[in-house]
C-alpha cells in the first residue's frame, strides 16, 4: 500500500465529512422540534378536535391533512436538515474511507475499465439496495419525526411506491450493465473517456448512458433529503457503473491492459 497523493487526498476528505457530520449532528440534537412548541401544539389539538369528535367526512380529513402541512412548515426549524446533512456526511465518509483503502491497494488500475462479473454485479446489487434504503427512509424518517398526520395512510403508500419504483430501475441498471460485460469482454481502456475513433460507437454510448448518469448524478446531489445518507453512495456507485459499462463500449478491443 502506498501513500501518494491520491491516497491523501480522499483520507483528508473522509476525515473532512466525518467532522463536518459531527457538527451537524451536534446541531441537530440541540436545535427544537418546532420555532415555538405551545404554539404548535395547541393548532394540532384544534386539528384533531375537528377528526376525532362527530362524524368527520373524506373532506374534513383532506382539509385536516392540508391544515396539518401547513402547521408543518409554519413552526419547522433545520433540526432535520442538520440530521440529514450529517447523516449523509458520515455515509459518504466511509465512502471516501473504502475509495482511499482501494486507491493505495489498486493504484492507477482504477481508472481502468472493470470486467470483473463478481465484482460489477456486487456493486450493482449494493447500489440499488442502498437506493430502495434512501426511499424508503423518506417516509419512515417522516412518520418518527412526526411529520406525518397520524389519521392518513401516508406512510404505507410510499413504502409500496418505493418497492414498485425499484422494479424499473433494477431492470434498466441490469440491461446497462450486463451487456458491456458480456459482448465487449475483450474490451480495455480509460473508465473517464468520452470518444475515440471511430467515433460513432462513442456516440451511441454518450446518448445511451448520458441519462443514467444524469439519474446518478441527481441521486448524489440529494444528499440533503431525507433519504439523502442512503441515496447519495447510491449515486455514486450507479455513476461508476455507468461510466465504467459506456467506456466498455468505446474502448477498443486490441487495446491491452498494461496496468496488470
Amino acid at each position: 500500500m502506498k501513500l501518494t497523493p491520491a491516497v491523501r487526498v480522499t483520507a483528508l476528505l473522509s476525515l473532512g465529512l466525518l467532522l463536518a457530520g459531527g457538527v451537524l449532528l451536534g446541531l441537530a440534537a440541540i436545535t427544537p422540534w418546532h420555532t415555538d412548541s405551545s404554539a404548535y401544539f395547541s393548532e394540532l389539538q384544534r386539528i384533531r378536535a375537528t377528526l376525532y369528535f362527530g362524524q368527520p367526512s373524506a373532506e374534513d380529513f383532506r382539509q385536516a391533512t392540508l391544515r396539518f402541512n401547513s402547521l408543518q412548515a409554519r413552526y419547522a426549524t433545520h433540526k432535520w436538515l442538520y440530521a440529514d446533512l450529517g447523516y449523509a456526511c458520515l455515509t459518504l465518509a466511509v465512502c471516501a474511507g473504502i475509495v482511499a483503502a482501494f486507491v493505495a491497494r489498486f493504484g492507477a488500475r482504477l481508472l481502468r475499465t472493470q470486467k470483473n462479473a463478481w465484482i460489477l454485479l456486487s456493486v450493482s446489487v449494493l447500489a440499488l439496495v442502498a437506493t430502495l434504503t434512501g426511499l424508503a427512509a423518506d417516509p419512515i424518517h417522516r412518520f418518527y419525526r412526526e411529520q406525518l398526520p397520524e389519521w392518513s395512510d401516508a406512510l404505507e403508500i410510499p413504502l409500496a411506491g418505493a418497492l414498485v419504483a425499484m422494479i424499473p430501475l433494477t431492470t434498466i441498471t441490469f440491461l446497462l450493465v450486463a451487456p458491456p460485460l458480456i459482448l465487449r469482454r475483450r474490451a480495455s481502456g480509460p473508465v473517464l473517456v468520452f470518444t475515440r475513433p471511430p467515433h460513432w460507437p462513442s456516440i451511441l454510448a454518450n446518448a445511451i448512458y448520458g441519462l443514467p448518469l444524469a439519474f446518478a448524478v441527481f441521486l448524489v446531489s440529494s444528499l440533503a433529503s431525507r433519504g439523502g445518507w442512503a441515496l447519495a453512495p447510491a449515486g455514486l456507485m450507479l455513476l461508476w457503473l455507468f461510466l465504467n459499462a459506456r467506456a466498455l463500449w468505446i474502448a477498443p478491443k486490441d487495446d491491452i491492459d498494461t496496468s496488470r
